[in-house]
């Protein structure tokens, strides 16, 4: 299987210079496969190749898949991000020979993906105070979870809750409304689960309405998300193929990369369009979560 890796110099908290010699030393001798970077990747000629591995984070991840998708060849991928949440969703373990073993030896599930108006995610898309957080994250250039920890604390003051206007199955309901998720995979990343009940091969997506929290439940809402806690009286839950979304706001985020999106927007699944490499027993733990 001739493999195309795709590594992102800026995912993570730093890029290490040895890791494509890393990987390349996991690989057996005779393996076909090429290493580029992610800005070359657009122009880059895939037509030879089967899989293709995205090396980074969720925004990575996202530029790979996509690509994939369109072009019918088969993901895989090494996490090297900040929150890394389809990788760890799916097992992957951010250990460089465990991942390329998974590559060399896992087995091929088909997924669902989706889009928001046009625009292609795999994992998470959403606005309101996650679209913010992944806005301010990205214009500062930092990395790393505490880098995230800082961004949310020095946003959560300001930001106030707003309305939302959902159309689910030809019935619009208007909601307040402090962040708001589009699931397919389970979680942001670092293992906070905004959607414990994903299934990202369902063929349905979890649309998770937060309202915003007083100091006093902050404690709880992070036991919730980090624990796989069935309910929150702060989270509702809608799980849809197809929904129109309306509100005010402009900022959204596709996979944690920050994007401005106007007037009413159409989100909608793709069942089953994508095939990835997964490690052997996920597709079993997917089965009885």
């Amino acid at each position: 299987m001739k493999t195309l890796f795709v590594y992102n110099k800026k995912a993570g908290n730093k890029f290490q210079s040895t890791l494509v010699d890393e990987i390349k030393a996991h690989l057996p001798c005779d393996f076909q496969s090429e290493f580029i970077e992610i800005q070359k990747f657009d122009a880059f000629k895939t037509v030879d190749f089967e899989c293709l591995v995205a090396i980074g984070g969720d925004g990575t991840v996202n530029t790979v898949a996509k690509r994939a998708c369109i072009e019918k060849k088969i993901l895989a991928i090494i996490p090297k991000g900040s929150g890394d949440g389809l990788a760890r969703f799916l097992g992957l373990t951010k250990n460089i020979a465990t991942d390329v073993k998974t590559i060399l030896t896992g087995h091929k599930i088909q997924i669902d993906t989706a889009d928001v108006s046009d625009h292609f995610f795999v994992n998470v898309a959403g606005t309101g105070f996650e679209a913010e957080v992944a806005d301010t994250f990205d214009k500062a250039g930092i990395r790393g979870i505490l880098g995230y920890f800082k961004t949310i604390v020095k946003l959560f003051y300001h930001k106030q809750e707003e309305y939302v206007s959902l159309t689910l199955s030809n019935t619009k309901i208007k909601l307040p409304f402090f962040s708001l998720s589009i699931a397919n995979g389970n979680q942001w990343g670092n293992n906070f689960e905004i959607a414990s009940k994903a299934d990202l091969q369902d063929g349905l997506l979890e649309i998770a309405i937060m309202r915003k929290p007083k100091w006093y439940q902050i404690p709880y809402l992070i036991l919730f998300l980090k624990n796989k806690r069935k309910k929150s009286p702060l989270i509702t839950y809608y799980k849809v193929n197809k929904v129109d979304i309306e509100h005010k706001a402009e900022c959204w985020h596709i996979d944690g990369e920050p994007i401005q999106l106007k007037g009413k927007k159409t989100v909608q699944i793709h069942p089953k369009s994508l095939t990835i490499i997964v490690p052997h027993g996920k597709k079993e733990e997917n089965a009885k979560t």
